[in-house]
């Protein structure tokens, strides 16, 4: 009996048959390992009786059996395919054919037998590993996600709190203004009262409209200041400056002409560089920075772009303020680009739209 040798001194279309319900068989193999290697075991025997062999099948079984099957049908397996084995050496012995090959035979078939359900246990463990990494990778990146929301929800709150307070100082400006004008003001200076009333009134639409679109009912944030005065895009010099001494050596440069900025639109513009020039410290090191802020009627844009690191700084943290970083300059209509340039080094790319007043 050796593999792969199909005599076909019996009828083909038998050979043919018994091929295919092995076949079919094996498709099931994943669920029922054991009853499949029964069944391609009857078969090969059905071909054995009309002088055929074809071994291909019970072999394939035989390694179904190693990677599918559970410990007690393993348990099983094994004794059934050994005391076929037996059963076979004694028919060989018994019936005088070849008797000098029957134990070689037998001991060889043993061999390949023990060899393929090896396999499939050896297949059942590569298989394992890779379910466990799979489930791994898909715990860290719902995790991560999880994180991504926790820094993107904080980033909203804070926002909207800011608006709140940019809101409620411009309308006490408001207020202030026509009270003190309604009591000491001539007609001209009435008249230049209501039209800065109409200016801050505008722009305190605009930001409603931003606190409106951001605000959500979500827990307080402990990192909130109620009294703590807000820095804007006017602020930027007095952060470059305490960064000088110490850290990245970063040169501010602009372009064109300033236009009036709505308070929200300045305050995310300072977040920018604030925390790209924060993730430049921690992830680069004393390198050369520039901060462009590039002013024209339509849009402003924040540019910090470094040099490459001489080496990689160890940098703790979960990596979460480019997330919190776009989602600030989303929510007031802008967009953001982060990536490495050409020469290693990384640019962050912010522009805000100037929004017509209303």
């Amino acid at each position: 009996m050796t593999v792969l040798d199909a005599r076909v001194d019996g009828p083909v279309w038998l050979l043919v048959c018994l091929v295919v319900g092995q076949s079919l068989a094996l498709v099931w193999c994943r669920r029922f390992p054991l009853t499949v290697l029964v069944v391609v075991a009857v078969l090969e025997a059905a071909l054995v009786m009309v002088d055929m062999e074809l071994l291909v099948g019970f072999l394939g079984a035989a390694c179904g059996l190693g990677a599918w099957a559970n410990r007690r049908q393993q348990q099983a397996g094994l004794a059934f395919g050994f005391g076929l084995m037996a059963l076979v050496l004694f028919m060989t012995l018994a019936g005088g054919n070849q008797p000098g090959y029957a134990v070689p035979g037998t001991a060889a078939l043993t061999a390949m037998f023990v060899g393929f359900w090896m396999l499939g246990r050896l297949s059942a463990r590569h298989l394992g590993r890779i379910g466990e990494l799979m489930r791994y990778s898909r715990r860290l990146e719902q995790e991560r996600a999880s994180a991504e929301r926790r820094a993107a929800e904080r980033e909203r709150v804070l926002l909207a709190r800011e608006l709140h307070d940019i809101l409620n100082h411009a309308v006490t400006v408001m207020v202030l203004d026509a009270d003190v004008t309604s009591e000491t003001g001539d007609e001209a200076e009435l008249r230049a009262a209501l039209r800065r009333l109409a200016e801050t009134g505008r722009t305190s639409l605009a930001e409603l409209r931003r606190l409106l679109g951001v605000l959500r009912a979500v827990p307080d944030s402990a990192d909130y200041d109620p009294l703590a005065i807000l820095p804007g895009l006017d602020d930027v010099e007095s952060l470059l400056t305490f960064l000088r001494d110490s850290g990245p050596r970063v040169r501010l440069e602009r372009y064109g002409t300033p236009e009036r900025i709505d308070a929200s639109v300045s305050r995310a513009a300072y977040r920018v560089v604030q925390e790209s020039l924060t993730n430049v410290g921690k992830h680069a090191g004393a390198v050369d920075v520039t901060v462009a802020l590039v002013h024209t009627p339509e849009a402003l844009t924040v540019r910090v772009s470094n040099t490459p690191p001489i080496r990689t700084c160890a940098s703790g943290g979960g990596g979460m303020g480019l997330i919190g970083m776009r989602e600030r300059v989303e929510l007031v209509g802008g967009t953001l680009a982060t990536g490495h340039r050409a020469d290693g080094g990384f640019e962050v790319n912010a522009s805000f739209p100037m929004r017509g007043r209303t």
